[in-house]
C-alpha cells in the first residue's frame, strides 16, 4: 500500500464532532482553507450525537462568569489550570449563543426567554437546553461546514497518524479513505485534533463504538503531552439491561426535585441518592458502593425510577418524549413507567492532550479541541460543560491555527516520516485471501481489564495487572494481519483502533499508579484520601523511545 493521493491545505481538522465543526468554520474565519476529515458520515458518527441535555453559560441574572469558574475549579477538585476554567466561562455565553446563528435551537421558557435549568455543581441555573441535544448541535454546525466555500468535508476518512516536517512541527496526517480505498496524506502547516475521548476501552460505557482515543495516540506518539490520563467521568446512571439498551443513558439530573423527583432504588427498595442531588463523582459512587455491598438487581444494577414522581405521569411522560428517551421505549422499556436497571459507566474523558488557551499543545503546528484536549475541568466535570466546551475551545483551536498557517506557510512533510507511517499501514495487510486475525477475543479481554482494573475502584496490584496486558496485547497485535480488502476495508480500521486502545490502556494504567490518591473521579482504595499537599498537580505522560514516561506537570494559575 502506498500513498496514491496528496491534498494540500492550511489547517486540517481531524473530527467532525461538536469541537472540530466549530473549529472548521472559525479557522475558514481567518480565510484559511480547511480540510475537515471525519472517521464516519458527518453529523451521523461521534460522540457529539449521545449528549442529551445542554450547555452552560452564565445567562441568569444573579449569575457571572466569575461563580462559574469558581464552580468548575470547585467542582473539579482543584485539578483544573485556572486559565483554562477562565477562559472557559469568559466566552461560554457568547460562543453558546453563537450557536444559533448557524441554526441551533434551545428551549424556552414561557416568557420567551432561554429555560434555564439548575444542575447539581452549578451555583445558578446555568444550563441551556438544546433542542435535539447533541444531533441538534451537530446537524446544525455540519450543515454550516458543507455550505462554507472555505470548507471541504472528507467523510468516511479514517486518519492513521500524523506526519512532521524536518523540523519537528506538524505537517499534516496520513489517512484512508474508505471510500475508494486509497492511503492519503494530507499536508497542512497547522492540525486540530478533535477526535473525542476513549470512551469504548471500558466495557461499561455511553458512548459509541468509534470512541477509540485516535486522536490522543496520534497526538502522544508526535511528541505532544498527555496529562491525567487515569482522570474518566463515570456517568451514574447508564443502562446495564436489557441487551440491546445496554450503552444508553438515563438522566441522574432528572431526579432533581424540580425536574421529576424520582430517585435511584437498590434491590430493597430503598433510594440511593440524597436531595438535593450530590455533584457526578459522588453521585457514581453511592451507586458504586451500592453495587458493591451486595444491592444492586438482577443483572448488576440498579434502578432509575421516576414511576412514583409526584409530578404525576403526563408531566413525567411529557418531560421525556425527546429522542434519546423515545429510544429507549422502543426497545421495549417506558422509562416514565418502568424501572430502569443503571450503573456507572465511562462516560467522558476528563484528561487529554494539554493545551494553552489557544489550544496549542506543545508540538508546533498542533492544537487541539475538546473532549481529546484535557487540563479544563480537573478531576470532576459539571453537567453541561461538555457541550459548551466544544464551542468554546474549538472556536479558539481553529482561530489560533489559521494564524498559525497564515504566519507559517505551506507544509512540508517529512519524506521519510510519511514513508514510516505509509509503511506501518501497510503491514498490517494480508493477501486479500486470508483469514486474517481474529480481533474479537483481543478486544474483549483488554476491555474486560480496563473495566476490572481500571473503573470506579483502583488498586496498584490491578493497575500493575492491566499494565502488563495491556504491554501483551500490544505485542500480540504487532502480528495481526488482516486481509486487503479495499474499500470500507473495517477490519483494518478495527486492528488500527484496538491498537490504539491498548497504547490508551497503558496510558491509563500508568497515570493511574502515578496519581497515589482519590480525588475526583480517580478512586484509589490503596490511598483513599485526597492529598493536596503532592498531587494537586497534573500526572504527565510522554514517549519515549522504550516507551512511556509518567510524572507530575504544575497546574497553571494555582
Amino acid at each position: 500500500m502506498k500513498i496514491t493521493a496528496t491534498r494540500q491545505t492550511d489547517v486540517l481538522i481531524v473530527g467532525g464532532g461538536a469541537s472540530g465543526l466549530r473549529a472548521a468554520l472559525a479557522a475558514a474565519e481567518t480565510g484559511a482553507r480547511v480540510l475537515l476529515a471525519n472517521k464516519g458520515p458527518l453529523a451521523r458518527s461521534g460522540i457529539t450525537l449521545t449528549a442529551a441535555g445542554g450547555m452552560q453559560a452564565p445567562l441568569h441574572p444573579d449569575d457571572s462568569p466569575e461563580l462559574f469558574c469558581d464552580d468548575i475549579i470547585r467542582c473539579g477538585y482543584g485539578l483544573a489550570d485556572r486559565d483554562l476554567a477562565q477562559t472557559l466561562a469568559a466566552d461560554a455565553a457568547g460562543r453558546v449563543l453563537e450557536t444559533e446563528r448557524y441554526g441551533v435551537s434551545f428551549v424556552r421558557d414561557a416568557a420567551g426567554g432561554y429555560a434555564l435549568g439548575q444542575f447539581p455543581g452549578q451555583s445558578q441555573p446555568r444550563n441551556l437546553f438544546v433542542r435535539g441535544g447533541g444531533i441538534g448541535l451537530a446537524g446544525a454546525l455540519a450543515k454550516a461546514c458543507r455550505g462554507h466555500a472555505g470548507i471541504t468535508v472528507l467523510d468516511d476518512f479514517f486518519v492513521t497518524g500524523l506526519v512532521r516536517d524536518a523540523a519537528g512541527a506538524v505537517a499534516g496526517a496520513v489517512g484512508l479513505d474508505l471510500r475508494n480505498g486509497e492511503l492519503a496524506l494530507l499536508a497542512a502547516p497547522a492540525v486540530v485534533m478533535a477526535t473525542g475521548g476513549c470512551q469504548w476501552l471500558w466495557a461499561t460505557n455511553d458512548c459509541p463504538a468509534d470512541a477509540t482515543g485516535d486522536g490522543l495516540v496520534h497526538a502522544y506518539r508526535a511528541g505532544a503531552e498527555l496529562v491525567d490520563m487515569e482522570m474518566v467521568l463515570f456517568y451514574p446512571s447508564v443502562l446495564v439491561w436489557p441487551p440491546s439498551l445496554q450503552g444508553a443513558f438515563v438522566h441522574y439530573e432528572y431526579l432533581a426535585p424540580d425536574v421529576l423527583d424520582g430517585n435511584i432504588y437498590d434491590n430493597a427498595g430503598r433510594p440511593v441518592l440524597p436531595k438535593p442531588l450530590p455533584v457526578r463523582d459522588e453521585a457514581m459512587l453511592l451507586l458504586a458502593r451500592a453495587v458493591r455491598d451486595g444491592r444492586a438487581g438482577p443483572h448488576g444494577g440498579l434502578m432509575w425510577y421516576v414511576g412514583d414522581s409526584p409530578k404525576g405521569t403526563a408531566a413525567v411522560a411529557a418531560k421525556l418524549d425527546i429522542l434519546q428517551y423515545n429510544y429507549i421505549r422502543a426497545h421495549g422499556v417506558d422509562p416514565a413507567t418502568d424501572r430502569v436497571e443503571v450503573a456507572p459507566g465511562a462516560h467522558y474523558l476528563l484528561g487529554g492532550i494539554h493545551i494553552d488557551p489557544d489550544c496549542r499543545t506543545s508540538v508546533r503546528g498542533l492544537f487541539a479541541a475538546p473532549e481529546c484536549a484535557g487540563n479544563f475541568d480537573g478531576a470532576n466535570r459539571l453537567a453541561g460543560n461538555g457541550l459548551t466546551a466544544t464551542q468554546v475551545f474549538g472556536a479558539r483551536a481553529g482561530l489560533a491555527a489559521g494564524r498559525w498557517a497564515a504566519d507559517n506557510g505551506g507544509a512540508r512533510p517529512d519524506p521519510a516520516a510519511v514513508e514510516e507511517e505509509t509503511a506501518r499501514v501497510a503491514a498490517r495487510l494480508a493477501p486479500a485471501k486470508s483469514g486474517g486475525t481474529d480481533l474479537a477475543a483481543l478486544r474483549d479481554r483488554l476491555r474486560a481489564a480496563v473495566q476490572q482494573y481500571a473503573g470506579v475502584g483502583r488498586d496498584a496490584a490491578g493497575l500493575q495487572r492491566l499494565a502488563r496486558l495491556a504491554g501483551d496485547t500490544r505485542a500480540e497485535l504487532a502480528a495481526a494481519r488482516v486481509p486487503d480488502a479495499g474499500v470500507f476495508n473495517q477490519r483494518l480500521v478495527e486492528l488500527i483502533e484496538l491498537e490504539n486502545m491498548a497504547e490508551i490502556a497503558g496510558l491509563v494504567a500508568g497515570s493511574a499508579l502515578t496519581r497515589a490518591e482519590t480525588r475526583g473521579h480517580h478512586i484509589r482504595d490503596d490511598f483513599p484520601a485526597r492529598d493536596d499537599a503532592n498531587w494537586l498537580c497534573h500526572t504527565l505522560a510522554t514517549r519515549a523511545a522504550d516507551g512511556p514516561r509518567f510524572g507530575a506537570k504544575p497546574l497553571r494559575g494555582r
